[in-house]
């Protein structure tokens, strides 16, 4: 099977090499108003966010038989579990006996069971009711007729995939499509939870996922961090499905131009990222991986969820130490100062009227390339 990555990585060799780098005809405009709009907010948890597959965490998260958490981040308040099979499960959560919420905060706990705070009834990992107090005084209670509403929910690639839509599907062989050969060949699935963060930002989701799929930036906005270890706008993005690959090339690029492709390395030579619609960017770092997810909650708020993922365990106090900058570097050095900080402010700039439309160039082109996926979304 051909790998999927050698293709675009070959494309940004050659364009890098003869200096053709940037979309120059695919440039545009945005209308301002898909940034701050209610109705368009709307729009988008209706016919996107209310029914399709999304990546909620690694299976690393949920280690043991008992451990689960829940997961508030769709519209739905869900509740991720691993069973005595070992199987992960997600579930509504809700008691279903008054509809009281189950767990609460988004920590993983390790517990038998889950019971309820209002009479205790009792859930196993399994969502299967295993325990009522006073029983007797429902007599014709069907136990196996209580359990957790479950949700579409399977681990694919090591991610834990959701479906919120509890009547949904969750085919994720078509979904993924060619997605899940470049997934598999980065072996996503043996690496481990490391560190997550939670935070509410002041900006639109969108222009998040815009900030990630922009080579334009980069050596400037993070010329004090990252932007030197970057070729300058040495970047290639294609649409796959409803999903997006880029590479962008980093200073070793030039080690892998007389290299045979087998010999080309998709960490060191570059970095991937990809857009897995609508919500998550997934980028490899050299050693370790980020799944970045943003969650609209208003049309100028949105909850972003940073999940970072190391090759192991770390072996010793100096391994730990090792990703511990590494994650402070990126979330707090990059995501947060640099990347987040400019996304918020661009809101702020949405307000004055200044733009009716946001200008994109040729060297932005994969904004182009996710609003033309989302309108077709938008309108499917």
């Amino acid at each position: 099977m051909t790998d999927p990555r050698e293709e675009i990585f070959a494309e940004l060799i050659v364009k890098t090499k003869e200096g053709d780098l940037g979309i120059i005809e695919e440039c545009g405009e945005i209308e301002t108003k898909i940034y701050h709009c209610d109705d368009v907010l709307k729009e988008e948890q209706e016919n996107i966010f209310r029914d399709s597959a999304f990546i909620v965490g690694h299976e690393t998260m949920l280690k043991q038989s008992g451990d689960h958490m829940a997961f508030d981040h769709l519209g739905q308040p869900i509740i991720l579990t691993r069973a005595k099979d070992g199987k992960i499960r997600a579930f509504l959560n809700a008691c279903r006996h008054r509809g009281v919420r189950l767990v609460d905060g988004h920590e993983v706990k390790r517990r038998p069971s889950m019971v309820c705070p209002y009479h205790n009834w009792a859930y196993g990992m399994d969502g299967k009711l295993i325990a009522v107090p006073l029983e007797e005084s429902f007599p014709n209670l069907d136990k196996s007729c209580r359990s957790l509403k479950s949700l579409p929910c399977e681990v694919r690639h090591g991610f834990i995939w959701v479906n919120p839509n509890p009547e949904g599907e969750l085919d994720l062989d078509s979904y993924l499509g060619e997605i899940s050969q470049d997934l598999e060949a980065f072996g996503i699935e043996n690496e481990v939870f490391f560190k997550q963060s939670l935070k509410q930002k002041k900006t639109n989701w969108k222009l998040i996922i815009d900030a990630f799929l922009d080579g334009y930036h980069v050596k400037r906005l993070h010329k004090n961090t990252v932007g030197p270890f970057f070729i300058d706008c040495a970047a290639v993005t294609k649409g796959c499905g409803v999903h997006i690959r880029s590479v962008v090339g980093r200073n070793e690029l030039a080690e892998a131009f007389e290299l045979e492709r087998e010999k080309w390395d998709y960490r060191h030579h570059c970095t991937f990222a990809y857009l897995i619609f609508p919500n998550t960017i997934l980028i490899f770092h050299p050693d370790y991986s980020s799944i970045l997810s943003v969650y609209p909650v208003a049309p100028d708020e949105t909850l972003v969820s940073h999940i970072c993922l190391t090759p192991n365990e770390p072996k010793d106090e100096a391994e730990l130490a090792h990703y511990e900058r590494a994650f402070n570097i990126i979330e707090n050095g990059v995501f947060e100062a640099e990347d987040f900080f400019v996304c918020e402010q661009a809101q702020k700039g949405m307000l004055t009227g200044a733009n009716d439309t946001f200008l994109v160039g040729g060297h932005e082109a994969g904004l182009q390339v996710f609003h033309d996926i989302l309108k077709q979304q938008l309108k499917a």
